[in-house]
Order: structure tokens, then C-alpha cells, then sequence
């Protein structure tokens, strides 16, 4: 056979050599080496860890409690009690029978040990994760980043399940929580809210959009507090987290109507998935060790166009993104908070009865305002989170936020319909504008109101910002508004919670905290 040198195999189409047309390459992909050395080298090249990624993961790979000030440490207590209110409430609702039942698929019921599922007990810690952080989504009464993303349930769920398991602390369960919360904030943040502008004016959902990779990566930083990865660990756990995220599936949900209940994301496949990551690399897996970086990082899977990833990085240590957290005051969509809150001070202003409305007028924005947000009927557990006429209804009745807004027969309630009936919803005339408001990228107003009209007489109102805020002591939701919303879902049997949880660093087991919150729920049903 006639030999061929290195120089006429260089002299033939790199395509021919390696078939690359298929994935559409461009030269770029090739920078890091020349074309020369790709030939020599049909398998890729072990390259040092990108600066990002690396940045990412030295730095909360080395974080300790001590290292984050009081106010932070406070507010992932009230990420805690609130997330675990919302997943008590969620216990009670028609899908925690389907999430049980999944959830041990991917393990299975203990005598004692393991982790917590709550309202079944003790189980292994996949289940424990996937039903914990499904349920404490279900209500959509969950806390909100502001880009429009929920990712606090993936955080806390595997914080204490995996502390469960591996014997951690109260103290470690913290560290986990703010680790989780501050890299799925900053994972949120790079990739930014899910909304198309054209010159200035926000025209609705962008076409490709997904909530899930927050949602992993806050499950697999707090899997990574609890395992205490190292930083070359940490970031090969971040690679998995996002080769395994799933799909940005978001258009689907955003042009939907009547909503399935796996909602945007299914959450706890979300916190599986962050923690097998970590579980992945300490039985020897690898990932991308740049898959935060880069034209083709992260931001540019999830369909962002214009990304900066120096958002995953500046202020590491200084700027704490867990501040931006926003709460629920209403089990519904957090766009639909704007509105609602002026509903809310009208109805407390004037004390109207709902016997003396004729009709009330929702002014919102375009990320609120297609068919799913004005139907009176909603028809699926997820919709009646998003239907602006059932809400409405359920405020001007004074039903208590939590699980009564999403049951079935409130929706059919007679006195529910007739208020229902009454709701119409227009465009807010500064609803396009709050893209000229967003700081780092995430939301800051976004203008909403409502017109009542009742037999005394029209009341109107508006606002930029809604009730759960942080950004002034007005809309901002104190500690005791925090612990009625978790005592109203978990029963006043659980008053002790509230304390043990404020004083979390102090706790010697966490496993003795989830089975007291399983007994309150248990002595409560």
C-alpha cells in the first residue's frame, strides 16, 4: 500500500476527513487549535479549565457560612421557611398523589434512616428530592427571581435531603441553601427573562425560552455544599448539570392554554437532575469544564442571542443576588402580582363586598396577557394559577392564599363563577415599557392596575412593583408575614418550626426538623 503523508492528508477538505458538515461548524469552533492539529488529533484535546467556569467553582467550592454576612444567612432562612410552607401547603393539592407515586419509582420507602418525603416519610434520597421540590412548586406560591424563574424549591429540597442522609448540620444546610440560591441566581441573571424586546418595548415571550438550567444548577450547588466538592469537582459537576438539563421548553408553555401539571419544568426532575451531577462526579464521571463559557456556553443553549458571562462572576463575594428574591403573597404567576396587588389595597381601602361589584378591569402587561390569563373557567390544576378571572375571584372572596385557589370545585363555585364573569383584562398603557426598568438584566417594575366598578361608585388603582418586593419596606414581605404564609399551610401545630428554622445554624439534625414537619402535617390531616 502506497504511504500518505501528514501534508496530502492536510491538502483534503477538513469535511471529508471528519464529516463536520453535519453539525454545521464553523471555522470558530476550531479556534482553540489549528486546523493542522484537528486532523492529527480526531479526538478532543484535553484543554485547561476556561476562566468563567473556573471563577464559578473556586469560588463556591471555598465558600464557608462565616464568609456571608448576617443579612444574607437571615434571608436563606426565609427562603427556607417559605419554601417549606409551600411545600406543606402543596401536600394537600391534586397532584401530590401523581408525585408520590414517581417519586418512589426512583426509590423507595425506609424503615428509618435516609431522608424525609413529606407526607410519606422516610425514603432515599433521589425520592426524598424529586417529591419534595415537585410539591413545593405545585402551587405556583413558591419565591420568584426576578427574571421570572423559580429555582428556591430545587435549593432547600436538596439541602435537606442530602444533609438528611449524609448526617450535615443545620449550619451545613444554610451554606448549601445560599450556595444553591446564589448560583441559580447568577445562572438566571446570565441567562436572563424569558421576554422579546424590539426597540425598547416588550413585545411578549421570546420564540425559544426555558426555566430548567437555574433550576438544576441551584440543585446541584447545594448537592456540591453537602459533598464539599472541590473546585476541579465542582466543575465538572456544573458540566453535567448542563448536559442534563432538560430542553428549554418554554414557547410550548407560553402558548398553551390549558396548562399540563409538569408546568414549565417539572421541578423535581430539575433537583434530580443537579443532584446526580454531583453523585455522577464522585463515582468518577466527567462533564464540559466550560460549559459556563464562551460564545457556546450555557446561555447560548437555552436560545439567548446576546448574553454577558461576566454576570456569572463580577461581584463573587460582594454582590449577594439572594437579596433580589421575591415572595409570594398569592399562590398564581408572579406577573400576575402587579395587578393583584392593586386589587388587594382597593379591596382592603374601601372594604367592597362582593355582592357590590359590577365589574373589574385588569390592566396588565404582555407577558399576562394572552388566552390562558383571561379565562374565567380555567380547566387544568396548572391554569387556575394563570387565570386572571379565578384569581380575582378568589380574592374578592377572601379565600386564604394556598391550596383553596387551586381546587377543583373552587373553580365551579357558584359565588367563584359569578365573580369570574365580572373580570375582563385590557393592556396596561405602560405595560410594554418595564424592559427601560430591568437592572443586571433582571426585572425590576413592571406596571399593572385595576378598575372596580361597584354600586358606590369606580375605584382605581396601579402600581410598578408588587406586594413581595424587596426593593422598599412597603412591598417587601416581613418575617411574620413569612410565618403566617407558613403556619396558614403547614398548621399552627408547627409554630416550633418557625423558630428552629430562624436559628437553622443551631440545629444538630436535620432529619429531626423534616420528620416534625411530616408530624404536623399528618396531625393536621
Amino acid at each position: 500500500m502506497q504511504s500518505r503523508s501528514i501534508h496530502s492528508s492536510i491538502e483534503q477538505p477538513l469535511s471529508k476527513l471528519y464529516n463536520i458538515n453535519a453539525y454545521e461548524a464553523d471555522s470558530s469552533t476550531f479556534d482553540f487549535m489549528s486546523t493542522a492539529e484537528y486532523r492529527l488529533h480526531p479526538f478532543p484535546m484535553e484543554r485547561t479549565m476556561p476562566t468563567t467556569t473556573a471563577a464559578v467553582s473556586r469560588y463556591f467550592s471555598e465558600f464557608q457560612l462565616k464568609d456571608a454576612p448576617s443579612e444574607v444567612r437571615h434571608e436563606a432562612k426565609r427562603i427556607l421557611l417559605d419554601t417549606l410552607g409551600c411545600l406543606a401547603g402543596g401536600r394537600s393539592c391534586e397532584i401530590a398523589p401523581t408525585s408520590d407515586k414517581l417519586a418512589l419509582l426512583l426509590g423507595q420507602r425506609l424503615a428509618s434512616g435516609g431522608s424525609t418525603l413529606i407526607g410519606q416519610g422516610n425514603t432515599t434520597l433521589i425520592s426524598a428530592v424529586y417529591g419534595n421540590a415537585r410539591i413545593a412548586n405545585a402551587l405556583d406560591f413558591d419565591e420568584t427571581f426576578p427574571v421570572g424563574v423559580h429555582f428556591g424549591v430545587a435549593a432547600v429540597a436538596v439541602a435537606l435531603a442530602m444533609a438528611e442522609e449524609r448526617g450535615a448540620s443545620g449550619a451545613d444546610v444554610l451554606r448549601a441553601v445560599i450556595v444553591g440560591y446564589e448560583l441559580g441566581a447568577r445562572i438566571a441573571t446570565y441567562i436572563g427573562p424569558m421576554t422579546e424586546v424590539v426597540d425598547g418595548q416588550v413585545k411578549g415571550f421570546s420564540k425559544v425560552w426555558g426555566v430548567a438550567a437555574p433550576v438544576v444548577l441551584a440543585a446541584m450547588g447545594a448537592a456540591a455544599a453537602i459533598a464539599r466538592l472541590d473546585e476541579r469537582q465542582f466543575a465538572q459537576a456544573v458540566g453535567l448539570a448542563v448536559s442534563n438539563s432538560p430542553l428549554p421548553a418554554g414557547a410550548l408553555w407560553s402558548n398553551a392554554v390549558d396548562l399540563p401539571n409538569c408546568k414549565y419544568c417539572d421541578a423535581g426532575w430539575c433537583a434530580v437532575a443537579g443532584v446526580f451531577a454531583v453523585l455522577s462526579v464522585e463515582a468518577g464521571s466527567t462533564g464540559f469544564t466550560d460549559a459556563l463559557d464562551g460564545p457556546y456556553g450555557l446561555a447560548r443553549m437555552c436560545g439567548v442571542q446576546t448574553f454577558d458571562e461576566r454576570s456569572l462572576t463580577e461581584g463573587l463575594g460582594k454582590t449577594w443576588l439572594i437579596a433580589n428574591v421575591t415572595y409570594k403573597p398569592w399562590p398564581t404567576c408572579r406577573f400576575t402580582h402587579y395587578p393583584l396587588t392593586s386589587l388587594d389595597r382597593i379591596l382592603r381601602r374601601e372594604n367592597i363586598a362582593p355582592g357590590e361589584i359590577e365589574e373589574v378591569v385588569i390592566e396588565t402587561g404582555p407577558m399576562a396577557a394572552s388566552a390562558r390569563f383571561t379565562k374565567p373557567l380555567p380547566r387544568t390544576f396548572a391554569s387556575r394559577s394563570f387565570s386572571y378571572p379565578h384569581m380575582a375571584a378568589m380574592l374578592i372572596r377572601g379565600v386564604a392564599p394556598g391550596p383553596k385557589w387551586l381546587d377543583a370545585e373552587s373553580v365551579t363555585d357558584p359565588d367563584t363563577l359569578s365573580i369570574a364573569e365580572k373580570v375582563r383584562v385590557v393592556a396596561h398603557e405602560r405595560g410594554n415599557d418595564f424592559a427601560r426598568t430591568m437592572e443586571a438584566n433582571q426585572i425590576r417594575t413592571m406596571p399593572g392596575g385595576v378598575l372596580v366598578r361597584t354600586t358606590r361608585g369606580d375605584f382605581h388603582d396601579e402600581d410598578d412593583f408588587a406586594l413581595g418586593d424587596p426593593w422598599s419596606e412597603q412591598s417587601r414581605l416581613s418575617d411574620a408575614d413569612l410565618t403566617e404564609k407558613f403556619l396558614g399551610m403547614s398548621g399552627s401545630g408547627a409554630g416550633d418550626l418557625v423558630g428552629r428554622i430562624f436559628s437553622m445554624e443551631r440545629e444538630p439534625s436535620v432529619h429531626a426538623l423534616m420528620q416534625r414537619l411530616n408530624e404536623c402535617l399528618e396531625g393536621a390531616v
